[in-house]
Formats: C-alpha cells, structure tokens, sequence
C-alpha cells in the first residue's frame, strides 16, 4: 500500500519532466528544420548567382567575337554596334563584380561554411579578373582604330575640300569657256539708209580727194547697243529689205549671197566661219 502510494506520489514528476523534453525535442528540431531551410536557400542563392555569372561570362564571350570581326574594316553602323557591345559589356563586368562580392560577403557572414562553394567563388572570381584584362585590351584597340578612323576621316575631309576646290575651279573654268566661246561665236549687224547710220554715228566717210572719192567704213567709235546681236553659228540669214544693198563692212564674196529679184530681202551666209573672219560686225547700207 505505501508502495502504490509513492508511486503515485512521484508519477506527476516523471510526467511533467517528459514533457518539458518534448518540448525541448519539438523546439530543436524546429529549429533544424529553420536552419536547414536557410541551408538550402543560401545554397540555392549562391548557385543561381554563380550560373549569372557564367550566363554573363558567355554573354561576354559572344560580344567580343563580334566585336574582333566587326573591327577589321568597320562602317559607320558597325562603329555604331562595336560602342554599343562595349558599353554592354561593361555593364556586364560590373554586375558580375557585384554579385562576386555579395557572394564573398555571404561566404564571410554565414554560419553555413562550404568550401566547394568558396571553390567556385574564387575561380570565377579569376576568370572575371582576367575577362577584365582581355577588355581593357579590347578596349585599347577599338579606341586606336577609332583614331585610325578619325585620321581617315580627316583625310578624306581634306580630300572632299581639294575635289571641292578643283571642282570650283572646273566650274569657273568652264564658265569662262562658254563666256569665250559665246563671245567668239556671237556676231553683230545693223542695216538702215546712209544717213541712218551716219546719224546712230555707226559709220563715217573715209578717203577720197577734196571730199570726193569718200567710202562708207565703220566708225572707230560707234555703238554697239545700235546693232542686233547673234549667234553667227545659228544664224545664217540676215533680213534685209531694200532695192539696193551694199556691205559697209569687209566680208568674202563668195561667202555669202543676196536673195531677191527687185526688191533684196535678205543676205544668206554660206560659209559663216570665212564670212565673220575679218569682222564680227556686219554693216548693210540700203537705198
């Protein structure tokens, strides 16, 4: 009987102590299970920062192969894409230098140690330090070809300046050329009684022996504006109306002919460049 009795004594002691254990039990394993939660996450963080990395790494890769064979005799829109993949790859670099130290903070901070991730880490780190090198070299030939280009296009502005030049001075030159050759191929007449034209001061008396014997010849000083202007290569009649005609000035005979019966109504050339040889202006006096 006493026996029942301290045991039924001492049993609410041994219950009360087994549940303080469980829940000690139930508190560590909850918190295994929160630590290996964490574990897990951080290890999955870790792992899908790494594979950014390397998706960068061959981003980068990709941009540099482009750039080598765009580089070796680049256009304009090619210069254009070479500096657009630059910048890209910068922006690259410099996302995967941020993310290399957020990984070595975490490495250094976090309670779970793992030395294949501290593996990985260091040797992308290399590989990134040295992707770095390779750029600045890339760098250092895009920025001398873009001098070489620069130099090209001085050159080439200098040349459009001088074909400018002498396409300035083709110009004038052939302006000057079509002024001569207008002027050599234009030729001038008038025609009108002999005291019309004694009057428009074209013509003069020249000669003779005590006023007599005189010949009509063009006067030194006469005005040009008094006579028609022609283009003695299209022009190869002269409207002349009369009943008696005479040429003022010198022309060969046989290069021209007067048309008409009894009444003249026009001088034709026949031979232009003989006729206009002697003088471009033609002087018809009629009657």
């Amino acid at each position: 009987m006493k026996r029942l009795v301290l045991v039924l004594l001492i049993l609410p002691f041994f219950v009360a102590c087994n549940q303080k254990e469980l829940k000690q039990l139930r508190e560590q394993n909850q918190q295994l299970t929160s630590m290996a939660k964490q574990k897990d996450s951080t290890i999955n963080d870790f792992i899908e920062s790494l594979n950014t990395i390397e998706e960068n790494l061959e981003i980068i890769k990709e941009k540099e192969t482009i750039i080598s064979v765009n580089s070796e005799n680049p256009n304009k829109s090619q210069k254009q894409k070479i500096a657009s993949d630059l910048t890209s790859i910068n922006n690259l670099l410099e996302q995967n230098r941020e993310k290399i130290a957020d990984l070595e903070k975490k490495l250094n901070n976090s309670w779970y140690q793992n030395s294949k991730l501290r593996k990985l880490t260091d040797r992308l780190k290399t590989k990134l330090e040295a992707k770095e090198t390779e750029i600045i070299a890339l760098n250092d030939k895009v920025a001398k070809l873009n001098i070489e280009v620069e130099n090209l296009n001085g050159k080439v502005t200098e040349l459009n300046g001088t074909v400018l030049a002498l396409n300035t001075e083709n110009e004038t030159k052939t302006q000057e050329i079509v002024e001569k050759t207008a002027a050599l191929n234009t030729g001038y007449y008038v025609c009108g009684t002999s005291k019309e034209l004694k009057e428009k001061q074209v013509i003069t008396k020249d000669g003779g022996f005590i006023g007599i014997g005189k010949t009509a010849v063009l006067n030194k000083d006469f005005k040009e504006s008094e006579f028609k202007k022609i283009d003695i290569t299209q022009t190869t009649t002269i409207p002349v109306k009369g009943k008696k005609i005479s040429l003022v000035t010198s022309h060969p005979t046989g290069s021209y002919k007067v048309e008409g019966t009894d009444t003249v109504e026009g001088i034709t050339i026949l031979d232009p460049a003989e006729f206009w040889k002697s003088s471009k202006y033609l002087v018809v006096a009629v009657r």
